[in-house]
């Protein structure tokens, strides 16, 4: 991957599948009824939003030349 639209390409995908997972993770969370107390719901939403904030950092900054060029 050298140019700047596939670095947007791919950017956009992993964004897509990240907005997916935390949705699919508060879904669960929310059918889960009373099996899982407050707290380890909101741990939960959490742990998914934090992982999927970290995949998206770590492709810019594995890719922080061509994240300058896009956003420029």
């Amino acid at each position: 991957m050298g140019s700047v639209g596939s670095f947007a390409l791919v950017f956009g995908i992993i964004i897509a599948i990240s907005l997916l997972i935390v949705l699919a993770t508060i879904i669960s969370v929310m059918r889960s009824g009373n099996k899982l107390t407050s707290f380890e719901k909101k741990i939960l939403v959490f742990v998914a939003m934090a992982l999927c904030f970290f995949v998206i950092v770590l492709y810019i900054a594995s890719n922080f030349s061509l994240f300058l060029a896009w956003i420029s």
